[in-house]
């Protein structure tokens, strides 16, 4: 799956994944930014260090504490990039992959592989050997 054939809402979630790494670049190396796209068709998004008065572990516990505020529970998909990586594939961290496996094992995750955003369920994305 291409980047320019995911559907718009895919789109905005990818965009606001690369945005949310992009903001973290200057302040916690690796700058990994997580998005998800909620039932309500609302995307969230976070980085380690957005909020101060959080705690964060990692990204994706930023973007679905954005999202529980909103009053927004139902997480349809997530997706994850990195800043400035230039990498052929991104990965979620290890505790974001532990954290988004709680919500569903299988939940859809975009992610960039061998070069291709693409959408596989989490359970299925995992880094080369």
């Amino acid at each position: 799956m291409h980047e320019d054939q995911l559907s718009p809402d895919l789109g905005r979630l990818i965009d606001a994944a690369k945005a949310a790494a992009a903001q973290a670049e200057s302040s916690n190396p690796p700058a990994e930014g997580v998005a998800v796209l909620t039932g309500s068709g609302a995307v969230y998004a976070g980085y380690v260090g957005d909020d101060p008065a959080a705690e964060s572990r990692c990204a994706a516990e930023s973007a679905l504490t954005a999202a529980r505020r909103a009053g927004d529970r139902e997480v349809l998909a997530a997706a994850v990039a990195v800043a400035n990586d230039r990498a052929e594939s991104v990965f979620p961290s290890a505790d974001c992959s532990r954290l988004l496996a709680e919500i569903d094992p299988d939940l859809p995750l975009v992610a960039k592989q061998l070069g291709r955003w693409v959408m596989l369920p989490l359970s299925r994305l995992s880094p080369p050997a």
